[in-house]
């Protein structure tokens, strides 16, 4: 396969970057995997699925190093990586787990009804931001263990990514609604598509 390199002078992709794949893994339990991770503190990738089970791997042969359960009877939304250990989102709950598969929480709200996306970054050290197909999203404060913040998303909140400058929120409409990362106003709102948004990156 090729990476494409934009040419400002031609206007135009060139296929200039080629790349190979290293290894491939067939999922554990038989279902379709819903979530993937990079772990931020060990050499580790972070793999949850449609039944709720949560695997880690490691090296470039993606050797399995822990499988557990984090949910029964729904399926891995997202997944963070912390110093405790990991962060599992499903439909209506928050689980924390060390890495070996041990629970150090779950939390489930009246507030968490149709969950998709998380997020932690830099101006909120000890927060989870997290957002979903529903019209509330939800900051939590993972010191204290409980949701110190509710936003309103005009809709949907379906991909959560961070700028240094921003916080991007794409909803199920096209937009990306950028919001201020100190009190996660919204500072600018990009009309992408028609269509819901799968996921975007923001770079520059």
């Amino acid at each position: 396969g090729q990476f494409a390199e934009f040419s400002p002078a031609g206007g135009e992709y060139q296929n200039t970057n080629e790349f190979s794949p290293l290894s491939h893994v067939l999922g554990d339990g038989g279902v379709g995997i819903s979530a993937l991770a990079f772990d931020a503190q060990e050499e580790l990738i972070w793999m949850g699925n449609q039944a709720g089970h949560v695997t880690s791997y490691y090296g470039t042969q993606l050797e399995k190093y822990t499988s557990f359960q984090v949910s029964r009877g729904e399926g891995v939304r997202s997944i963070l990586t912390t110093e405790r250990g990991i962060l599992a989102l499903t439909q209506t709950r928050l689980r924390c787990q060390i890495r070996r598969g041990i629970p150090v929480f779950t939390h489930h709200s009246a507030n968490m009804l149709e969950m998709q996306c998380m997020l932690r970054y830099p101006q909120r050290p000890t927060q989870v931001l997290m957002g979903g197909i529903q019209d509330k999203m939800i900051s939590f404060d993972l010191e204290k263990g409980k949701e110190s913040q509710l936003l309103d998303t005009g809709g949907s909140c379906a991909v959560l990514r961070y700028h240094g400058r921003f916080v991007g929120c794409g909803d199920t409409t096209g937009k990306i609604h950028l919001r201020d990362p100190h009190n996660l106003t919204i500072q600018h709102t990009l009309d992408t598509h028609s269509g819901t948004l799968s996921d975007f990156d923001i770079n520059g």
